[in-house]
Parts: structure tokens; sequence; C-alpha cells
């Protein structure tokens, strides 16, 4: 009885973490731009920007409505221009989200979650964790969208920021909030 106690005491923790922080996206380094994403069937016909060092690819689908959706992470130097100037080394993250269709998916939106230049970040890439840099649990998806958790303040001077769909696009849902 007693193993039982600590084996519920230690795993229901675990499981709870876990299904906070889903699972790990994929990265994806694309060499040529114009090339469409091969590492996943669903997001065939799919792009990098031409600018992007790689991505991160969420391996789950999320649902709205009857609507399938994937978000993919495109990551791009902050300063390419001037490496050894301001932000240099530094990074840039957009999020898009495409509907998964046929006969290739659709992209519904895009926002800025991570700027070296803009002092922005992800509340989940500032953990102080191993890996925290592809650690995307503050993109929270929910019924309408998605809610993203920001280090300290984000756009508009909030903590947090949600998106909706609406009208096939993802919009802010608080006034002073904007795709960046």
């Amino acid at each position: 009885m007693f193993r039982l106690f600590l084996l519920l005491v230690c795993a229901v923790p675990a499981i709870a973490i876990g299904a906070r922080e889903g699972h790990a996206p994929k990265w994806v380094r694309e060499v040529a731009a114009d090339k469409d994403l091969q590492v996943d069937p669903e997001m065939v016909g799919v792009r990098l920007e031409p600018t992007a060092r790689g991505a991160f690819l969420d391996t789950r689908a999320h649902r709205i409505g009857a609507k399938r959706l994937r978000a993919l992470y495109q990551v791009f130097d902050s300063n390419a221009d001037n490496p050894m100037g301001l932000c240099g080394a530094g990074r840039e993250i957009h999020l898009f989200v495409y509907e998964l269709t046929l006969p290739k998916p659709i992209e519904r939106g895009r926002v800025l979650i991570s700027s070296c230049l803009e002092a922005l970040s992800l509340a989940s890439q500032n953990s102080g964790r191993s890996n925290s840099e592809s650690d995307f649990s503050s993109v929270i998806w929910q019924r309408d969208g998605f809610t993203i958790e920001w280090w300290g303040i984000g756009p508009g001077g909030d903590t947090s920021s949600h998106y909706a769909l609406r009208n096939d696009r993802f919009v802010p849902t608080r006034s002073g909030e904007g795709n960046r």
C-alpha cells in the first residue's frame, strides 16, 4: 500500500507537467527556402521564409471548430546585416499558424513571439531549464484561438495576449495589440 502511495505521489505531478508542456516541437532546417517542408506529410507545400535559419514544427494538430491547425515557429537572425552590432547573435521567432487543407496548408496568421531587438520573449523560454529556447508551452491553444504568456511585459504592456480565429485570420482580441 505504501508503494502505491509513493507511485501516486511521484506520478501524478509528472503527468500534470507533461500535459501542460505537451509534445516538444521538432527542429526543422531547410537548406533551400524554395523547397516544400518534407518533414511531415500534413505540411507538404509549406515553405520557410527565405531568410529563416530553420523552424520548430509543432507535432500536434489543434482544433478550432471544424478546422485543424498546426504551429510552425520560424527562427530568423535578429540583425543579419550587422552581425557585430546590436543583437548580431540574437534571434527573432515568429509563430506561423497553418490550417491543414488540401492540396496544401493555408497560413492563417503570424505573430512575433521572441525578439532580441524588441526585448520580447515567451515565459517558457526564460525558465532557466535546459533546452528552454525550444519550449513553446507559453503558447496555449484554446477553443477559439491561442493565448501567449509573455516573460515580463509583452506587446501592449500585458503579461499575456489572446489571438482568436476571426474570418479565417488570427487577430488579437484586445485593443492595442497587433500582429507584428
